[in-house]
């Protein structure tokens, strides 16, 4: 099989044009990166095993998770995600020889992108959409800006709304929790605890879970000065 042909592990054969070679690429058939390296060899993604050392990709700064697909730099033996490597066209480790090189040419830079008429590529499926568009009408992804992203941007952007909709659990769950009036000294504590450290992070969630929030705290120590107040007149 010719060099300029590399196999996709959808099993297609896909040609590299020559004005690609070493860069990033995709498989024109399953729209899945493909991971090269600069001699144009096809790096072999295998998926992280449960239960390996915590590895993070020097691309995109995120912690591997188990199942995910990786490649292995054969120059620096440091592990990738497949994807940012092949968003990339290489190695993420600076002065390693597998690194994608730097385009210094004038035609290299992007044309600012405007409202009319302009495109880019969905970092998801790498299909061309409209430059304005917040959600790709082909896989559906969200953006959270019409600025072109990387898969590494559209990774951080997924572990960011992940971590939103977790805290946003959370709060509901402190908010049922604390209008039960016998566990307010605890709650009262476990509020504070989980929500004052994070008050930046609460105002991301919106209105409605800060104001959850806040009364789930105000209620707990309301209840919790009403069960003092009944203790100490009470002569218990």
């Amino acid at each position: 099989m010719s060099s300029s042909i590399v196999t996709c592990d959808c099993g297609a054969n896909v040609r590299l044009p020559a004005d690609r070679q070493n860069r990033a690429f995709r498989c024109p058939a399953c729209k899945t990166g493909i991971a090269l390296t600069v001699d144009s060899l096809v790096l072999k993604s295998t998926p992280l095993v449960a239960g390996d050392q915590e590895v993070v990709c020097p691309i995109c700064q995120t912690e591997i998770t188990a199942a995910e697909q990786v490649v292995t730099c054969p120059g620096c033996m440091q592990v990738h995600h497949s994807e940012c490597w092949s968003e990339i066209g290489g190695c993420g480790t600076y002065g390693c020889q597998q690194a994608p090189a730097i385009d210094k040419s004038d035609t290299s830079a992007q044309a600012p992108l405007t409202a009319w008429g302009d495109t880019k590529s969905c970092p998801a499926c790498g299909e061309e959409i409209k430059s304005i568009a917040l959600r790709c009408r082909y896989c559906e992804t969200d953006f959270g800006s019409v600025d072109p992203m990387s898969a590494a941007d559209l990774r951080r952007q997924s572990l960011a709304n992940d971590q939103l909709d977790s805290f946003r659990r959370t709060i509901v769950a402190l908010f049922i929790v604390s209008l039960i009036g016998c566990a307010a000294p605890l709650m009262a504590i476990a509020t504070m605890v989980v929500i004052l450290p994070k008050r930046e992070l609460l105002a991301k969630c919106g209105p409605l879970y800060a104001v959850l929030g806040y009364t789930a705290l105000a209620l707990s120590c309301l209840y919790s000065v009403l069960i003092v107040l009944f203790i100490a007149t009470s002569g218990l």
